[in-house]
């Protein structure tokens, strides 16, 4: 495997679209007790890699992953496979690329105005380890998270893996995947078998085609797959991915066929959030993401809330799940637009320019706030228009500072 299937990695590791915690694997345990001390070990080790990111520096990142037990765990469920067999190594080079290039591809998703946040960490009593829980929020691509697996090494902590909310499995379980769909089957398994499903390589087209942006021809190629690549979840999500750049109809024909193949699956939230807002069905998207909220421990979910609340017409609690967020995340613009929007459509003009006021002194320009009220989408609509035609927003747009 080369270089070019690095956008899809690149792409699972950045979207967002499902969540969840799935078994770790048995043939590794980590062995760090849960003590105070390690506690904050953690907590410290959270904040350096968090670090490293906003400082720019995937260098640092990268220091901080153990490749050897990394891809010990990769191998784990393929012990007769040949490490130093040629197309192996070139698997192996791709692979590890991909991981160097994990932090670049988060820095430029904060630089283009994402979030990259340590929020939480646990125990894993059965992994006997600790995990860090990132959550990547970005306006364009919505939220992922990343609960990274922790290893001692030398008293040093390090990361051995990382789970990843948008494929429900943890990273080492997504590669040797991919090992599987891309080398031979007589070199997994150490005889002379016949190489894998023939679909593996209209798969491999699949990605292709996507990372290029053919998404009509990617997504003919994933929905006329009949054998059993076509059911796993793995490959159910990244169909519903490939939609999701097409229309509306193949999004939610690509949702229903996740969620009915896996019903009871709690990997698959953030995709039910998405097909019970596109089926108008609010409420019930409300209680995923309350079933979220309580895996992930994050109140930055109330943002999420407030929205699916904005959409149901419920304006109250919106308007108090924005306030949340706004109290709790200050520096957050997007919540304080919630918080704007909703004053708006509840017609409370006066609140509205209140608020504009308190933003200025928060330190906003007043004139790049004017430009937002008053900008018009790709459309050519604006929700806040109403308010851009009240007595309330026209006093205050000629009031001087």
């Amino acid at each position: 495997m080369g270089l070019k299937y690095l956008p899809f990695l690149l792409v699972l590791f950045c979207f967002s679209k499902t969540y969840a915690q799935d078994s770790t694997k048995e043939t590794v345990k980590d062995t760090i007790s849960l003590s105070e001390e390690n506690t904050q070990k953690i907590i410290e080790f959270g904040k350096l890699i968090e670090t490293a990111i906003h400082d720019s520096d995937p260098d640092k990142f990268v220091s901080y992953l153990n490749k050897t037990i990394f891809f010990d765990r990769v191998f784990s469920d393929y012990p007769n496979v040949d490490r130093e067999d040629n197309f192996v190594r070139g698997f192996l080079i791709g692979m590890s690329q991909a991981l160097t290039s994990f932090p670049s591809e988060i820095i430029t998703e904060i630089e283009n105005g994402a979030y990259y946040d340590f929020i939480s960490y646990r125990y894993d009593d059965e992994a006997q380890t600790y995990y860090a829980l990132f959550r990547l929020y970005s306006s364009e691509t919505g939220m992922n998270y990343h609960d990274y697996r922790v290893i001692k090494n030398n008293d040093e902590l390090q990361f051995s893996d990382m789970y990843v909310y948008l494929t429900g499995e943890h990273f080492t379980n997504t590669i040797g995947r991919m090992m599987s769909y891309s080398i031979p089957e007589s070199k997994l398994l150490g005889n002379s078998k016949s190489t894998l499903n023939s679909e593996s390589k209209d798969l491999f087209k699949a990605v292709l085609l996507n990372n290029n942006g053919d998404y009509e021809k990617a997504f003919e190629i994933m929905d006329g797959l009949k054998s059993e690549l076509s059911k796993e979840k793995f490959l159910l999500i990244f169909k519903s991915l490939i939609a999701s750049q097409l229309d509306e109809t193949k999004y939610l024909k690509s949702l229903e066929d996740l969620i009915t193949t896996f019903p009871d699956d709690q990997t698959i939230a953030l995709n039910k959030i998405d097909y019970h807002i596109f089926k108008e069905e609010y409420f019930e998207a409300i209680q995923v993401v309350n079933q979220l909220q309580n895996e992930t421990e994050d109140d930055f979910l109330n943002f999420m809330k407030a929205g699916i609340a904005f959409e149901d017409n419920n304006y109250d609690l919106a308007l108090n799940l924005y306030k949340y967020t706004i109290e709790n995340y200050p520096d957050f613009f997007e919540g304080q637009a919630g918080y704007l929007s909703t004053l708006v459509m509840m017609k409370n003009y006066s609140d509205a320019s209140k608020y504009l006021e308190t933003l200025v002194a928060e330190g906003y320009e007043k004139q790049s706030l004017i430009d937002y009220v008053e900008e018009e989408d790709e459309f050519g609509g604006n929700i806040l228009d109403g308010f851009t035609k009240s007595d309330e927003f026209k006093s205050w747009k000629a009031a001087k500072d």
